[in-house]
């Protein structure tokens, strides 16, 4: 047998007896194959952690459904520990395992042998803890070296990539709230609080176009072809979805067309890859009018490669008179369940005054925690405004970390900022006591044009 890697690289021929009492001449009803690895494959954790999303292969018949019953040893563990979660693939055609990294830093791995089929080799980074541990419910100031100068920043969005910097932040300049400067930009950093330009990355990613501004960066990494994919929205004649992409943050992709609707139909998008064939879509319909419309609605795509999209199915997420107007979406392997974090909008208003958090089982339906996350003046930095957020769950902390925009108003000019805050989800998931609904003071201005 030959062990190969995710590219399907041979890496080393293997003989074996087969575990769990077959061997390699036991076969299933008809002929299986390993297809793809759908997740787990390139995570980055601190040594002696447990990596938050469980290794998974998927093994397909001859007929490309799910074989279900097929072996599987989890073998030749570097550098770490691994869990089997059960010796053979589910009625899915999945086997899937736990990882934890061991003492040392530097690579981990594993192999999965698919008896009498194939085997994958999956990898790993053991990276050292962070210098001092961030605290939590501490407002942390954000600085960035936007291109412009301001450091004035909106649409924060974080994403982990397998790059020596493994953090990576898309994020606008707003500069006194100029549209005309919020171009999509990239920084890198190895710790949540700390960010800069990667030597050689560009900055903006993207120009202005020729008309209308660009706005909403999203940042997702796509394992299969080992890049950083960035969607961001062009307000012009109508709402264009970009997608530009990159192997390593300094080199970028032309950009590509994605989705083309009216405006304001399609606002903040929240791209999740939940496998190489399984996207999703999620941002806001905000009608012709905007923020300034008394009702908006949010939505949900699907893709099965992240460049053709269906059609947008509306979903029902509002509370206590408050309704989503900027979105933030992630899978939380660890609890089985997508959470979204977004901005909420009074009817007619732009000024959103608080960011909140939702759960929903399988995208569709969600459920709202009624108290906010952070709310307008719990920094002042974020006085009169909070916007759109970005968010990431370490499940071994019970730590969720909340890059969060806003601004305050001051001689009639919006000041904008970015700031982190480290939450612990346990508090911020409690819902056993009903919540009041929250009171918020009227804002001393109304923005005139959005972000």
């Amino acid at each position: 047998m030959h062990l190969t890697d995710v590219a399907g690289r041979t890496l080393v021929t293997l003989a074996f007896v087969g575990t769990s009492g077959c061997t390699p001449t036991d076969t299933v009803d008809s002929p299986a194959r390993v297809v793809f690895v759908s997740a787990g494959d390139r995570q980055a954790g601190r040594p002696g952690e447990r990596l938050p999303v469980p290794l998974a292969v998927t093994v397909r018949d001859d007929r490309g459904g799910p074989a279900a019953a097929v072996p599987v040893a989890w073998v030749l563990a570097v550098n770490g520990v691994v869990a089997p979660l059960g010796q053979a693939t589910e009625s899915d055609g999945v086997a899937r395992a736990e990882f934890t990294l061991g003492d040392l830093t530097g690579t981990a791995s594993v192999v999965a042998v698919v008896v009498a089929v194939d085997s994958v080799y999956f990898t790993f980074s053991a990276r050292p803890a962070e210098d001092t541990p961030l605290p939590f419910d501490r407002y942390l100031d954000l600085t960035f070296a936007t291109f412009d100068g301001s450091g004035e920043t909106v649409h924060p969005d974080h994403a982990r990539v397998p790059w020596a910097l493994p953090r990576q932040l898309a994020i606008t300049p707003y500069p006194g709230g100029n549209a005309g400067f919020e171009l999509p930009s990239v920084f890198s950093g190895r710790t949540a609080d700390r960010w800069s330009l990667a030597p050689g990355a560009p900055n903006p990613v993207v120009p202005a176009p020729p008309f209308g501004h660009h706005s909403d960066p999203d940042l997702v990494w796509n394992p299969e072809r080992q890049e950083a994919w960035l969607y961001y929205r062009e307000a012009s004649t109508g709402n264009i979805i970009w997608l530009t992409t990159s192997p390593d943050g300094i080199r970028w992709s032309a950009p590509v067309r994605v989705i083309t609707v009216p405006s304001h139909e399609l606002i903040s998008p929240a791209v999740v890859r939940r496998g190489a064939d399984d996207w999703w879509m999620w941002s806001i319909n905000g009608g012709p009018v905007g923020c300034s419309a008394a009702a908006v609605t949010l939505e949900v795509r699907r893709s099965t490669d992240g460049l053709t999209w269906g059609e947008p199915t509306a979903l029902a997420l509002a509370h206590d008179g408050l309704m989503p107007w900027h979105v933030d979406v992630a899978w939380i392997e660890s609890r089985q369940e997508y959470w979204a974090v977004y901005n909420a909008k009074r009817p007619g208003s732009c000024t959103t005054p608080a960011v909140f958090l939702a759960r929903s089982p399988d995208g569709f339906a969600w459920t709202p925690v009624r108290q906010p996350l952070v709310a307008k003046g719990d920094d002042p930095r974020l006085r009169d405004i909070v916007y759109r957020a970005s968010f990431e769950y370490l499940p071994a902390e019970d730590r969720l970390a909340l890059w969060v925009s806003g601004a305050r108003y001051e001689a009639g000019v919006w000041t904008w900022s970015t700031v982190l805050i480290n939450r612990r989800a346990g508090t911020a998931l409690d819902t056993k006591v009903p919540a009041p609904p929250p009171v918020f003071a009227p804002p001393p201005a109304e923005l005139i044009d959005w972000p």
